[in-house]
């Protein structure tokens, strides 16, 4: 098989060429690596016998002995049987060595698939491996390269997008591919013999739930309430937000509640405040609500969380959601109430 390519090409290998007798499929795009193993599984077992010619294995619990008497057996009334082998990467490493004698000498009959979020590859499993196997990862998709995903979704539903619809989806739903693969269901049910999905439709269908989370995100941090930011920045992760797009909208924010704190002694009715701080006047009670939270020594400290995490996600080799978690919890921090000094008290 070629060197990995984009995700959506390793895919169509896979449906396109006979399957081999060992995979190693691992990354943090677990959706990619559902499908890619349900593809493996379709073309390797036969409907009429797969209950025969299947096992299933889970990493802590599999052994050396196990997988390899599995993968030897012979395949009953059918040409191949499959062997999977679920959170490879919690297998001891020994266990993994003990494979290397059947990975250099697979069975042609089997196809041994394992599959894992991670890879230690200076294992001398790993070594062997790549001599004999086929080693797949898939990381999540760059945002560019979503459009081009539904398109093909869609496609393969007999559907298609028109101009500017296939972005608009992306920008709806946000990098969750499970959950872009709904939209695309719904939508193409929902155009039935029209065959065209419009924006006209997505906005009729699809609930915009990144933009929703976004607000909530900026609301909750505004009120100073922790609870409730941890569980937005939870599913924003969760639908593979970006780290560093989250830190952006929030600097945004926190730059406009810090212009609005500003604003408050000039006498700006609610449009002119709106009109100063470029937002829809129905969003400038809120705003001006949170904005009186904070003093400057308040804001300077959240900048600074903000810069922080921004520079972290872009040089750390800290997990993005520890970074994002820590940054949540400096923006709610408890306010510190300014102490006068001794002449602003006597006045």
């Amino acid at each position: 098989m070629a060197p990995p390519g984009p995700t959506t090409d390793l895919l169509s290998e896979l449906r396109a060429k006979e399957p081999q007798a060992l995979y190693f499929i691992h990354g943090k795009e677990r959706f990619l690596v559902d499908r890619a193993v349900e593809i493996l599984r379709g073309k390797v077992l036969d409907p009429r016998t797969k209950d025969f010619n299947y096992d299933l294995f889970h990493g802590k619990e599999a052994t050396a002995g196990r997988v390899t008497s599995a993968a030897r057996t012979l395949p009953m009334m059918a040409k191949r049987r499959l062997v999977l082998i679920r959170d490879a990467d919690e297998m001891k490493a020994d266990e993994l060595t003990g494979l290397i004698p059947y990975v250099q000498k697979p069975c042609a009959e089997t196809c041994l698939v394992f599959v894992a979020d991670k890879a230690d590859q200076r294992l001398k499993f790993f070594t062997a491996f790549k001599k004999h196997g086929v080693f797949l990862k898939f990381e999540p998709m760059y945002e560019n390269k979503l459009p081009g995903f539904v398109r093909d979704e869609a496609r393969a539903r007999g559907v298609k997008f028109e101009a500017g619809a296939a972005e608009l989806l992306c920008d709806e739903v946000g990098a969750e591919l499970g959950q872009l693969c709904d939209g695309v269901e719904r939508l193409a049910v929902y155009v039935g013999e029209r065959k065209s999905i419009s924006i006209n439709d997505i906005d009729e269908v699809i609930a915009t739930t990144r933009q929703r989370n976004v607000f909530e995100l900026c609301k909750a941090v505004g009120e100073g309430n922790r609870a409730r930011s941890l569980a937005v920045l939870g599913s924003m992760l969760g639908a593979r937000e970006s780290g560093v797009r989250i830190v952006a909208m929030l600097a945004r924010h926190v730059r406009q509640l810090w212009t609005a704190n500003g604003l408050l002694g000039r006498g700006l009715d609610k449009f002119g405040m709106a009109q100063a701080l470029g937002m829809p006047p129905f969003f400038v009670d809120e705003m001006v609500t949170h904005a009186r939270r904070f003093d400057r020594a308040a804001f300077e400290r959240m900048h600074d969380a903000l810069y922080r995490a921004d520079k972290s996600l872009k040089s750390s080799k800290l997990e993005d959601d520890r970074i994002l978690e820590k940054m949540i919890l400096e923006l709610t921090a408890p306010l510190v109430p300014t102490t006068p000094k001794r002449d602003e008290r006597r006045a």
